[in-house]
């Protein structure tokens, strides 16, 4: 009785990233990147800055050293140090500012002077990519949203494992706030980025939530506003929720070991129509399902995937 209801707490729970080659992308990214607690406890700040300094490869200098360098110096506690080469981040590597905002390291900086400049740097940066939106304010706060959302998982350069329940609920108080106001927040509104952040929300949200806004989330993929693939995630965890089945195999999970407390591999609910799941993955923009199950570390073989327990 006791597995059953663990089981039952962790398919409660599913885990699964819209963004699965993002995620892995940045699993590399965080092994190169330095942690100002580590450098603290080994007192190699200044080892660092110096190997980082002479650095001559161009391509790592480019996109990685100025933002080790402003974590060497964070553990310096140097500030104006650590804001210069934050700033040369942002200008020198833009796709690292997500990256920054979330960062525990510069968490001592929030109510500085210098962080109000940073961020307002990230935020222009951000806005060159989408100069055509109608309502760019809004997509800058939900492009904060997305970041939130993402990083209290851990899908970046820092795991973050505190508080994701309480920023879920900031997240979905201010989204629901946002799509009265505006409906749902289309690509021609905030661009693909700030659009998956509000879609990110609703997605980690209750199965009552899902299933309030799918219809608008239907409506916005219809007209080319929202992308098919996130109608694909939802219908998939509204489905996985409520009968343990699904559409297109893209809810992936764990369990958690009763006798031991870890977390098992990563396995998958059963699909319905599984002869079919690459057909409706391909009409939805979605990679062939043994690809995508691979991010995961899961050999795909079709008809011997994880049957869940008989609910009684």
């Amino acid at each position: 009785m006791k597995r059953t209801i663990i089981i039952l707490f962790i398919l409660g729970s599913l885990v699964v990233n819209a963004n699965a080659q993002l995620y892995g992308q940045f699993k590399i990214i965080g092994k190169i990147i330095l942690f100002a607690d580590t450098l603290k406890a080994k007192n190699t700040a200044d080892m660092q800055i110096n190997k980082l300094k002479n650095d001559t490869n161009a391509i790592r200098i480019k996109r990685i050293n100025n933002y080790n360098l402003a974590i060497c110096y964070m553990a310096k506690n140097d500030i104006d140090s650590t804001c210069f080469y934050l700033s040369r981040s942002i200008k020198s590597n833009p796709d690292y500012n997500r990256f920054i905002l979330s960062d525990t390291d510069f968490e001592s900086l929030h109510s500085l002077p210098c962080w109000k400049v940073i961020t307002d740097k990230i935020d222009s940066t951000f806005l060159t990519t989408i100069p055509n939106a109608t309502k760019p304010k809004l997509a800058v706060e939900l492009f904060h949203i997305f970041i939130r959302d993402q990083y209290a998982r851990g899908y970046g350069l820092k795991y973050l494992d505190r508080n994701t329940i309480h920023i879920d609920s900031i997240n979905l108080v201010r989204v629901e706030e946002i799509i009265k106001e505006h409906g749902w927040p289309t690509f021609t509104m905030v661009g693909k980025v700030a659009a998956n952040g509000a879609f990110m929300v609703i997605q980690h949200s209750n199965n009552q939530i899902q299933k309030k806004y799918l219809d608008q989330l239907l409506d916005a993929a219809k007209n080319k506003e929202a992308s098919a693939e996130s109608v694909a995630l939802l219908q998939d965890r509204i489905a996985a929720n409520e009968t343990h089945y699904q559409i297109y195999g893209t809810q992936v999970f764990q369990m958690k070991d009763p006798a031991t407390g870890k977390l098992s591999k990563y396995t998958y609910f059963p699909i319905r129509d599984e002869e079919n799941v690459d057909k409706r993955r391909k009409e939805m923009g979605l990679i062939p399902l043994k690809d995508y199950l691979k991010l995961f570390g899961i050999d795909y073989v079709p008809g011997t995937k994880f049957r869940p327990p008989t609910f009684d």
